[in-house]
């Protein structure tokens, strides 16, 4: 079976990554491990905006060859009325574009659903773009309606050629749902083709290629936060997202979960890291096309979890415990 594409995740860019050597030194590793797509967005990092995207330019890592994702700015994360207006996209991408340096990019995201301009202005504008070559391809962090502007687009449209929908999961401790999820999109996509009734003229399935992002829910994967080593992580008091993370990631149940988990690795000598990447790289049923978003805040990270990866798969015994959290 073959198994998704590694991507570097550049919200740390700007943050822990401060500076154009410190990011340059970065996407030297990244060139070193095959590592050529990074996906950032106008909002990364989270404690300065733009800044990811401006270093990004700055270093010129499209002119060495990386291939860059951002998203449509979401300038109100849970609420994005009007961003995805004709008028919104075209400024968002021009930011992005004089902040990168470039005059297109692979992937355009939308960052998170408008639920307040049309879906026909949504889909004739992202359409209008892909047409002039602002963006290879496009994605979304939310499924529906993202699928329901596909649709539009095909309906409206004499020679539909938007490209195929690549949908993001954040798959965290969620190990059976992101399974049971690529397999029902996938399984939709088997059933739609046998009978002639594709939901696109441009695309298979409305969830034809998937990726993963938060691999490592944040850090919580790795069991510092449970083990209460949370100094010096994203769950430290003192870090810009710790107390946001505490809440999500607090709950008794997922504690037990992740000490039950480790219990289960720890005389195999396989950390709750290692486990994860290796589940979500070999086991989760993302395959060829698809890819996993990894963060990383130290370049030490990058390498580490690069390796984890290319240790194997994971027996069936810890396979099992993973999916039953």
């Amino acid at each position: 079976m073959s198994h998704p594409s590694l991507i570097f995740g550049a919200a740390s860019i700007g943050m822990d990554f401060s500076t154009k050597e410190s990011v340059q030194d970065a996407l030297e590793v990244l060139k070193e491990l095959n590592i050529s797509q990074i996906d950032t967005a106008g909002r990364y990092p989270p404690t300065n905006h733009e800044r990811s995207e401006e270093l990004l330019g700055e270093v010129g890592a499209a002119s060495q060859g990386f291939s860059i994702g951002t998203k449509i700015l979401a300038t109100n994360l849970g609420y994005g009325s009007g961003e995805l207006e004709a008028s919104a996209i075209q400024k968002s991408l021009d930011t992005s574009f004089k902040r990168l340096g470039v005059d297109q990019i692979d992937i355009l995201y939308c960052h998170q659903p408008d639920p307040t301009t049309p879906l026909k202005e949504q889909a004739e504008a992202l359409d209008n773009h892909f047409k002039k070559g602002s963006f290879k391809r496009v994605s979304s962090l939310y499924h529906a309606q993202i699928h329901k502007v596909q649709v539009l687009i095909t309906q409206s449209s004499e020679s539909p050629i938007f490209p195929p929908n690549y949908s993001r999961i954040y798959p965290g401790m969620r190990g059976k749902r992101l399974r049971e999820t690529v397999c029902t999109s996938r399984r939709l996509q088997s059933h739609n083709s046998r009978h002639g009734e594709n939901i696109t003229t441009y695309s298979p399935s409305p969830f034809d290629v998937f990726f993963a992002f938060r691999a490592l829910a944040a850090g919580f994967l790795t069991g510092n936060y449970s083990a209460g080593k949370s100094n010096g992580t994203r769950f430290s008091d003192d870090h810009p997202l710790g107390k946001a993370f505490q809440n999500l990631y607090g709950a008794p149940k997922l504690q037990e979960a992740m000490e039950d988990l480790e219990n289960t690795l720890a005389p195999l000598d396989i950390s709750g890291r290692e486990a994860s990447l290796r589940w979500i790289y070999y086991h989760s049923k993302l395959g060829d096309g698809d890819g996993i978003i990894l963060d990383a805040s130290k370049i030490s990270q990058i390498r580490e979890n690069v390796k984890s990866i290319s240790t194997g798969p994971l027996s069936e015994e810890v396979v099992q415990k993973i999916e039953g959290i």
